[in-house]
Formats: structure tokens, C-alpha cells, sequence
């Protein structure tokens, strides 16, 4: 039996300001609080695919920076996603939409050329068919009414997967890519 929910939360929880950021459970939601590292989160996202959970869209919580996201120590980098610890792992089952909306809130996650490769492996990796990976290219601090992390200034970014594998890359909702070429 499937168990669809609309969002699913990964939020980092290794250290007390990691966890003032945290996003909390939601009604139409499911929170995962990574505070072991990236092996316990995969394991998480592993036992979600056996119990048959679905979800619309996800949300990373965690500090960043250019082409990468942190929990505490570990790192998931852009090149990461590719490995066979993600790639092929069978995790784009728990976002079987073609609009699967991907958004990272960590700081600089979107930044440079590496942080173009994070978005564009996070949506192959987890979209495989089709949806968008979002990130930001500026610093942020936490928000404490809301919770959630804010930025005031830089780009926000989007690496889009239409079907399998055309590609649009866009910067303040703007595309700019020519269709062929990548931007740096």
C-alpha cells in the first residue's frame, strides 16, 4: 500500500544551531532528522522505499556551500550524487511526479560552477522523471519565528529535468541556458 505525503523534510541535526533551523513535522508532511551522518539518511530513505512511501516535493535543511550540503561533518557533494551510493540506488521511486520540486536552503549550495553540477546531479539522481532542483547562490541566517532559513540577497537557481534527459538551467526564473550548452 502506498503512503503519499507532499513533502518530505531531511533536516541536518548534529549541532544545537542545526537543530533551531530544523523544519518540524507538518500535517502533509514527514520529517527525517539526520543527526549520524549521510550513511543514516540513506538507510532512512532506503526503509522508506521498502514501507512504499511517495512523496510530491523535498526539502533539505542543512548548511551549505558552492556544490555542496553538510550534516555536521559529512558532506554530500555534487559528484556524490553519482556514486552508486545514490545513483541508481532506486530513490527517484519515492518521486515518481514529473514536478517534483527539490530545494535546498543551505547557504551558497547553488553558488559557481559546482554548485550548477549539485543541482543538476540532485535532479538526475532523485528525479529521474523529470522535476526541478533549487538552491541559492548567497549566505542566509535562520529566521526564528519561522524557523526556516532566509536569504536577502543572491540568485536563486533551478536545474530543471523535463522527461529523462533534456536539461533547462535557470537563474532568478530567468532560463539561461541556449539549449545546448551549460552555463558556468
Amino acid at each position: 500500500m502506498t503512503k503519499h505525503y507532499r513533502l518530505l523534510a531531511i533536516n541536518a541535526a548534529m549541532t544545537r544551531q542545526e537543530n533551531w533551523m530544523k523544519r518540524e513535522q507538518q500535517k502533509d508532511s514527514f520529517t527525517i532528522d539526520v543527526d549520524t551522518g549521510v550513511a543514516y539518511l540513506r538507510g532512512r530513505l532506503r526503509t522508506l522505499l521498502r514501507e512504499g512511501y511517495v512523496f510530491d516535493d523535498i526539502v533539505f535543511t542543512t548548511h551549505g556551500n558552492e556544490g555542496m550540503i553538510f550534516f555536521g561533518n559529512e558532506v554530500i557533494r555534487w559528484k556524490d550524487w553519482y556514486s552508486a551510493d545514490w545513483y541508481g540506488a532506486g530513490f527517484d521511486r519515492l518521486f515518481p511526479g514529473q514536478n517534483t520540486k527539490i530545494y535546498f536552503s543551505g547557504c551558497n549550495v547553488a553558488a559557481g560552477a559546482n554548485g550548477w553540477k549539485f543541482l543538476e546531479a540532485s535532479v538526475r539522481t532523485l528525479c529521474q522523471n523529470g522535476g526541478v532542483s533549487i538552491g541559492w547562490t548567497s549566505s542566509g541566517f535562520s529566521w526564528f519565528p519561522s524557523g526556516h532559513s532566509k536569504h536577502l540577497w543572491g540568485s536563486t537557481r533551478e536545474v530543471m529535468l523535463v522527461g529523462r534527459d533534456s536539461l533547462r538551467f535557470f537563474e532568478n526564473w530567468n532560463r539561461v541556458d541556449d539549449g545546448i550548452n551549460r552555463p558556468t
